[in-house]
């Protein structure tokens, strides 16, 4: 086809050999984006502007195919999954007449074009190459051979494009009936496929971004934990009281912190807040225990309430040699036994009620329950089934020591039992049934280590008066110990002499032989070290001498009376002295 406008129908500048734009107006059937109005390019010499040259007549050349560029991609699938676009479907060729022209070669860079005169000479028709969707690359494709430039001008075969006014006109050559369609590829603007699990990369970035909130999640967490753990969150509220008001028991287990300490307080409403008290107590170190405290009172004051002791309830110190029964020594001082120790320590009104137990209670658990109600332990249970009805057959099962946490709300049966179980786990722990080499059974041990608490006061000695208990057994002879005869006296005193010598009962090793049928007193670490391991010797006396706890020890009686001589010089004894 050519173009037939003369040259002065021409915008200026417009070259001869340079296609002519006709814009087409907008039919109603057209798209109505403006930058996408088809535009026709035509040669110069086109008879009639006003032919839809969008579909063209086909050419009478056989040899000549024309193919368009569908009007629409087939439609995809966003959101999870893309449909690559499909090929356009390849028209049948029609049979090539003969004689068959030779087709032109193949040009890599660009097709040759043929020049024509200005005039209007015939139409040479070349195989022109059917029209081409854009580029667009896919995954995965081979590369196409390069197509001709369409930028060239080629006024044998006409070109059609579609101008878009925005971005500037692009033409779309039209292949050659010989040529392969081209594959075509992915556009740009679609991500590529996960290689590896063939996934969209929409999914594989929201699979990303949720197990980045989730991270984000947990590290909020973590820190709100962390900070509420530090105290960030408390509350900061504080009495202003010194006194306050009605008492409450507390307990603070062992290990406690501080912060336990405060939460256990805010808890019994003793103190305003966890934090006022942490912030109170600062770096001040607090022990365990049961406490009776008043309510309401400022973070400041529980702390030094905690701190002085005087609230403590539920400790008890058992001393070394200390008797279950309260005993008057001959100044008439009372010494308070174990059991009202233990009452002591445990009575208190606090929370609307009374805790703790009475020394008569403590008795009568002692005297009726069974070995098994009390806990005693195996090795002492039928010492302790001959003495049924007294409450004096658990003596010695109680070791000496503090006792930090013997707790108000427990009754008579539960407190002794929780006391004797610990005991033995002690005596246990300071080798009574591992580590002894006496030659005594576990129960005996502890009689004897409880005679060596009461003869002596220093701790040197204990050896050398565990072995002489253990050569006056040997030989038969009878121990004639002080403090046996004290132990049911009702005064005790270091000068034993009347009721208290002749007294026959069942622990005066003055008129019986033996062993006292219990220990007579709280046996500790020391003396029972010592009658697990006595020293070497064969002494068969010993007496104390003087306030200061000397003690002289003699392997023959007349040697011993010497030493006691000593003692009656010393005023220490008067019984038997010159």
């Amino acid at each position: 086809m050519t173009d037939e406008t003369g040259p002065e129908q021409r915008p200026p500048g417009h070259r001869a050999d340079q296609p002519t734009r006709h814009r087409r107006r907008r039919a109603p059937g057209d798209p109505t984006t403006t930058g996408s109005i088809p535009i026709v390019r035509t040669p110069s010499d086109t008879p009639d502007p006003t032919v839809d040259y969008r579909r063209p007549e086909r050419s009478p050349n056989p040899y000549l195919e024309i193919r368009y560029a569908q009007a629409e991609l087939p439609q995809m699938q966003v959101g999870g999954q893309f449909t690559e676009p499909a090929a356009p479907p390849r028209a049948p060729r029609p049979a090539a007449p003969t004689p068959a022209p030779v087709e032109p070669p193949w040009v890599p860079a660009e097709l040759p074009t043929v020049e024509q005169p200005a005039s209007e000479p015939p139409i040479v028709e070349q195989p022109a190459a059917a029209p081409t969707l854009p580029q667009v690359p896919l995954t995965s494709t081979p590369p196409s051979p390069p197509a001709p430039d369409p930028a060239a001008p080629n006024p044998a075969a006409p070109t059609f494009d579609i101008l878009d006014e925005s971005a500037g006109a692009q033409a779309v050559p039209l292949a050659s009936s010989s040529a392969e369609p081209p594959v075509p590829t992915e556009p740009d603007w679609l991500d590529a496929e996960d290689s590896a699990g063939g996934m969209p990369a929409p999914r594989k970035r929201t699979k990303a971004l949720l197990a980045l909130a989730a991270v984000v999640v947990l590290v909020l967490a973590v820190g709100v934990v962390g900070l509420r753990q530090l105290g960030v969150f408390d509350s900061r509220k504080d009495f202003n009281s010194t006194t306050g008001g009605a008492m409450a028991l507390v307990e603070i287990p062992e290990d406690a912190s501080l912060r336990e300490f405060g939460r256990l307080l805010t808890d019994a409403g003793v103190v305003g807040s966890q934090r006022a008290f942490v912030d109170a107590a600062g770096n001040r170190q607090l022990s365990a225990g049961y406490y009776e405290l008043p309510t309401g009172i400022s973070a400041t004051t529980a702390v030094n309430l905690l701190a002085d002791g005087e609230s403590r309830v539920g400790r008890v110190v058992i001393p070394e040699g200390l008797q279950l029964d309260s005993k008057t020594g001959v100044d008439r001082k009372v010494t308070p036994g174990i059991f009202q120790m233990l009452a002591d320590a445990t009575t208190l009104e606090a929370d609307g009620r009374t805790y703790g137990v009475t020394v008569e209670q403590l008795q009568t658990a002692a005297a009726e329950s069974s070995v098994a109600e009390l806990g005693v332990p195996d090795w002492a249970a039928p010492a302790v089934t001959k003495l049924d009805g007294d409450h004096r057959r658990i003596e010695g099962l109680i070791a000496s020591g503090a006792w930090e946490d013997v707790d108000p709300r427990m009754d008579a049966r539960e407190l002794l039992k929780s006391l004797i179980t610990r005991s033995a786990t002690r005596f246990e722990t300071w080798g009574l049934l591992s580590d002894n080499s006496s030659g005594l059974m576990a129960y005996d041990t502890l009689i004897v280590a409880s005679i060596v608490e009461r003869e002596v006061s220093q701790p040197d000695d204990y050896a050398k008066v565990a072995r002489v208990i253990l050569n006056r057994l040997d030989k038969g002879q009878k121990l004639e110990m002080d403090s046996t005869a004290n132990y049911t006296a009702a005064i005790t005193n270091i000068d034993v002499h009347g009721e208290a010598y002749t007294s026959k009962t069942e622990w005066n090793t003055y008129q019986r032989e033996g062993l006292p049928v219990t220990p007579i007193g709280a046996v500790g670490e020391r003396a029972l070290a010592a009658v697990e391991n006595p020293a070497d010797g064969d002494w068969l006396y010993f007496v104390t001498v003087d306030k200061q706890g000397t003690t002289l020890f003699a392997r023959s009686y007349e040697r011993h009376k010497k030493n006691r001589d000593v003692a009656c010089d010393n005023k220490f004894i008067t019984t038997g002295c010159r």
